[in-house]
């Protein structure tokens, strides 16, 4: 059996920036780019104000800037926020308030692929996302 979402959460590998050495997505080849942690993905949604989302773009320039960094890699990136989120929705399955939960459902699009692989998919997306 593979490791658990927390085990993947609590044994991920702190946030670290290296320089890409190669174009890749929309990275340039020479920009340092950063490898966002689970944590560090969680912290900044739970910056968010009460029932604000963010676009994912704008969460990896977000992070990108809090590390010093050019950009956010888009792949880790995402890898890392499904770690988060699905340690969130296993919270709320819990019966945990969505209060005291990071609403990272506010940084994923319900469009998206992310959301399709979520506990109750886009439909449980959008409805966290409902003020």
């Amino acid at each position: 059996m593979g490791a658990t979402w927390q085990e993947k959460f609590d044994t991920a590998r702190p946030s670290y920036t290296r320089v890409n050495d190669k174009k890749f997505a929309d990275l340039e080849a020479g920009t340092s780019i950063l490898i966002p942690s689970p944590a560090d993905i969680e912290a900044e949604v739970a910056a968010l104000g009460e029932g604000e989302t963010i676009a994912l773009g704008e969460l990896r320039r977000r992070l990108a800037e809090r590390h010093g960094a050019d950009g956010t890699c888009p792949v880790m990136c995402g890898m890392n926020m499904r770690i988060v989120a699905e340690l969130a929705f296993e919270a709320l399955n819990a019966g945990v308030p969505a209060t005291q939960v990071a609403p990272i459902w506010n940084a994923i699009d319900p469009k998206s692929n992310l959301a399709k692989k979520l506990p109750g998919g886009p439909e449980r997306v959008s409805e966290l996302r409902s003020p």
